[in-house]
């Protein structure tokens, strides 16, 4: 679908014509003469001026381009409907994938822990256990030598009733002389260390039993924090799989967007309607504008390569939020396919301030500069109170703020050719028609974000396989 080049637009006022008179044409003629010299021989000479400052490329993602497409109204359906979808496509297999990886990493760190607190409970319970051990075999002391102290005291109570051991003092000093005294004294003393080892056995005991109640307590909130964290764990678990199987989705959903791409170039391409909105983000890529300019009959004045042009009109579009491929079509209206003195000498694309009988239009101090200065007034027709991502080229552009909302509504505005409109969605309409058979090739089918299309980490939680013992 080439198309020949266009008549070169004179401006934001009119189109040339060829009614004027010759005095008119010779005056415009003498005027450009000067302009070119005084270009050629100055610094402000397009391709021979130094890079400046403001070339570099401008900042993606920003507030300024989410403020501003948040303000394009709805977009008719057009034949480059299918690259939207690919990109689209694309941005939900990013982030599907990285929502499969968040997954995958909290599954694994939420099995880890389960695996670490089950470790606890157990460690827990080998305490309890051997605390209950103790407890037991104190019970069981105590109970020896309860019975021990029982016996004895009922023996003394046989023998003689309650035989307190300071009646035998003497004896105990050194007098041996009566055997049968010795023997009760002996008793008296055999019972009294049964009272101090029964009593001690149920000191043992109460301690005993005060750590294993301890213990209990502690295997008890183990338990429980091993019960919260396996939960926890089955749950992220069950959140992977779906997680994994809404990325092997998506993934299939961008190769279909692919295939409807690649089957459009098999129908013929509709012109794209004029209410088109001049906000947007790009459709087409760098190579696409490149690749279609390269295949047409226009002849380029300009010394720097289409390619340059190509991704500064999609580098600038994104940043500001219009549609840069678009001004890649009006900018190839405007000058004749880079091809007259506005492009050649003064970086202007667009005929930006370019009157009737202006010899040339406005400045501009390299050619990327230039390429954002269309895309700055362009924004300032179309939003009200353009919030820009770089700072304007000049000061002095300013357009009727928010005339111009669709492509069509430039026509007698940007200029006053009634059939402007038309025509850069006639050119925009061949550089679509280009790329779909480019894709058509399998050329710029490529992901179009960084996504993921293999299989991320299917590392699954892991889960603790012992078995919770009942409380001792």
């Amino acid at each position: 679908m080439e198309l020949p080049p266009v008549p070169i637009h004179q401006g934001m006022r009119t189109l040339s014509s060829s009614s004027r008179s010759d005095r008119s044409r010779w005056v415009a003629l003498l005027a450009a003469l000067a302009l070119v010299v005084g270009l050629v021989a100055g610094p402000a000479s397009a391709q021979d001026a130094k890079p400046n400052a403001g070339d570099e490329a401008p900042k993606e993602d920003t507030p300024a381009v989410l403020k501003t497409l948040a303000l394009a109204p709805d977009s008719p359906p057009a034949p480059d409907d299918p690259f939207v979808a690919v990109v689209e496509a694309d941005k939900a297999v990013e982030q599907a994938a990285m929502a499969r990886l968040t997954a995958s990493d909290r599954a694994a760190r939420a099995g880890r822990d389960s695996l670490a607190a089950a470790q606890v409970r157990d460690a827990a319970f080998a305490k309890a256990l051997a605390a209950r051990r103790v407890r037991d075999d104190a019970s069981k002391q105590l109970s020896v030598e309860r019975k021990r102290f029982s016996d004895l005291s009922i023996r003394a109570y046989v023998t003689g009733g309650d035989v307190g051991i300071e009646r035998y003092q003497p004896l105990l000093d050194g007098d041996t002389s009566d055997a049968a005294g010795g023997r009760q004294i002996m008793f008296a003393q055999v019972l009294e260390r049964q009272r101090r080892v029964t009593a001690t056995a149920r000191k043992d005991f109460a301690t005993a039993k005060r750590r294993l109640a301890k213990a209990d307590g502690k295997f008890a909130g183990a338990r429980h924090q091993a019960d919260v964290r396996a939960a926890r764990a089955a749950t992220l678990a069950n959140e992977l799989a779906d997680a994994a199987a809404a990325h092997r989705q998506a993934v299939a959903d961008a190769a279909k967007a692919r295939t409807t791409l690649r089957g459009a170039a098999s129908r013929p391409t509709d012109l794209v309607p004029l209410d088109v909105p001049i906000i947007g983000l790009p459709r087409l890529t760098a190579d696409d504008l490149a690749g279609w300019f390269a295949s047409t009959s226009y002849r380029p004045r300009v010394t720097t390569p289409m390619t340059d042009y190509a991704a500064w009109f999609i580098q600038e579009g994104r940043a500001e939020g219009i549609r840069g491929d678009i001004a890649f079509a009006q900018a190839t209206l405007e000058t004749g396919g880079f091809a007259n003195t506005d492009s050649v000498v003064a970086n202007n694309f667009s005929g930006i301030g370019h009157c009737d009988l202006c010899p040339a239009g406005w400045i501009f101090p390299s050619p990327h500069l230039g390429v954002r200065a269309q895309i700055q007034l362009l924004k300032s027709y179309a939003v009200k109170k353009p919030d820009y991502a770089s700072d304007l080229v000049d000061k002095r552009l300013r357009g009727p703020a928010g005339c111009c909302t669709t492509w069509g509504d430039l026509t007698t505005v940007w200029a006053t050719d009634p059939g402007y409109g038309p025509k850069v969605m006639l050119i925009y309409t061949s550089m679509v028609d280009f790329a779909l058979k480019r894709r058509a090739a399998g050329l710029g089918m490529e992901p179009t974000t960084t996504s993921l299309t293999t299989a991320t980490s299917t590392s699954t939680a892991a889960t603790s396989t012992a078995t919770t013992p009942s409380h001792p």
